[in-house]
């Protein structure tokens, strides 16, 4: 009886660290504090889809963790990209939202954008994306540039966060395939920034800003006719922009239109959130589903509504397989696509 007493005592003692470590989601997260980085300066699209973000998710994630919101602007949000897959804690206490383009700077990036680029998209927690866009090139009424047509006689100075951000992509695409002469003017920290740089006289125009940003941040531009809207670029067509050139269409070459496509494909994802590789699967899958439910939630589609803010869900999973997808493409359409970018 006491040899059955011991061995009892022994298997009881050797049991209770798993079952300590045991810990549910829920009581990982209780008392914590989550914080969601930005990839920008504060005032932009990111920043209010950063700060809408935070305000709600609390609530859909277990354990209901306070949610705070940082800015880490730097590189068009390639230092955040950096931040997080080396620096952040893997625990699921921190997250950020990043440009789109870092996710394929890896791939069809310039050489400094592939230098600066210390991660693997594929590895990074993507938690999904709360807005899908259309891009756009604007100029300042006073600027002289009333059409892309303008662009391609005399350069065009616009305002860039880095070269990892959309601006300069869709720029220089347009200058490589289309004959434009547009510059960029780095420094700016984003959006808000830049127009406030380009209604000063600074910068000519803007280009990689969405529709929807333009409409919520400054709906003045478009009633005013403060700006001049030279191009949209997406995979199809804005309705509500019949009359401005659409990218796609102005590029004739089929293969040239595969590249564009490939450049374009981060548009499916605008306002992406993602998490240190290490994130363990449990709590990338929690997260991940606290953005859905977030992103479904009428009290947050309320909020986002009253801000002018559109929500257009792109889950973590569609993220991943449009990763998949891209990277898989023949060498010679991301050759074509790396060259564009390297043009920078």
């Amino acid at each position: 009886m006491r040899r059955f007493v011991q061995c009892a005592a022994i298997l009881i003692a050797t049991a209770l660290p798993s079952a300590a470590s045991a810990e549910t989601i829920a009581e990982f997260y209780k008392g914590k504090t989550v914080t969601i980085y930005v990839g920008f300066g504060p005032g932009g699209g990111y920043d209010a889809y950063g700060q809408l973000l935070g305000m709600h998710i609390g609530r859909h994630i277990p354990g209901q963790p306070t949610v705070i919101v940082k800015h880490m602007p730097g590189a068009g949000s390639l230092a955040l990209a950096n931040y997080l897959y080396n620096v952040a804690p893997g625990d699921g206490t921190a997250f950020g939202i990043v440009a789109a383009g870092v996710a394929f700077s890896p791939l069809i990036g310039a050489p400094l954008e592939k230098s600066s680029a210390r991660y693997d998209p594929a590895k990074l927690g993507w938690l999904g994306s709360l807005e899908k866009f259309t891009a756009i090139g604007i100029a300042w009424h006073t600027s002289g540039f009333k059409t892309l047509e303008d662009a391609k006689v005399r350069e065009l100075r616009f305002g860039s966060t880095g070269p990892a951000s959309g601006a300069e992509g869709y720029a220089i695409l347009l200058n490589e395939l289309l004959g434009t002469k547009n510059k960029a003017i780095r420094g700016y920290r984003g959006s808000n920034d830049i127009t406030l740089a380009m209604e000063k006289g600074e910068v000519d125009g803007f280009y990689g800003w969405c529709w929807t940003c333009m409409k919520a941040d400054r709906p003045h531009y478009i009633t005013e006719k403060k700006v001049n809207v030279l191009v949209q670029l997406a995979l199809e067509p804005e309705p509500e922009m019949a009359g401005v050139p659409f990218a796609l269409d102005l590029v004739k070459d089929p293969k040239d239109k595969q590249v564009v496509r490939l450049v374009l494909a981060s548009l499916a994802m605008s306002r992406p959130f993602a998490a240190p590789p290490a994130l363990p699967a449990d709590r990338l899958k929690t997260l991940r589903q606290a953005l859905v439910d977030t992103a479904e939630d009428p009290v947050f589609l309320a909020a986002a509504k009253k801000a002018g803010r559109e929500i257009s869900l792109f889950t973590g999973e569609q993220i991943d397989a449009l990763l998949r997808e891209s990277y898989a493409l023949p060498n010679d359409i991301v050759q074509r696509a790396t060259e564009v970018s390297a043009a920078k």
